[in-house]
């Protein structure tokens, strides 16, 4: 049996977070909670505990990379997965040198996610 995943997942822009939680919603054992900026993220993080997080790079304010660095100042040891339409190598090295467990690329497939989420974080 599949061990369920209780994910953060925080985009600012609203049709890609329904579409992530969606496609995540296709693997009954991943429970999402979506948060669009990263204050309502670290709201969310201090009401819940979340098994890892998976943030876009781009958002207004503080970014991905930043709020990262804020969520990990809650729990240091948190897994996350960025998501990014940069996808140069030196946008992804740096993504890694954030502290990333993976990175996916925009746009991604809807009907993998769910897969691709769980084989970066196994």
């Amino acid at each position: 049996m599949t061990k369920a995943l209780h994910l953060l997942f925080v985009d600012d822009d609203a049709d890609i977070r329904t579409i992530v939680t969606m496609a995540l919603g296709l693997d009954p054992t991943i429970a999402v909670v979506a948060a669009g900026s990263a204050d309502a993220a670290l709201t969310a993080l201090t009401d819940g505990r979340f098994d890892a997080a998976l943030l876009d790079v781009s958002m207004p304010g503080m970014d991905g990379p930043a709020l990262l660095d804020a969520l990990r100042e809650i729990v240091p040891e948190l897994p996350a997965i960025f998501m990014t339409a940069h996808s140069r190598a030196h946008e992804l090295v740096a993504l890694y040198a954030a502290g990333a467990q993976g990175v996916i690329v925009k746009p991604f497939e809807p009907l993998t996610l769910a897969a691709e989420v769980r084989a970066l974080l196994s």
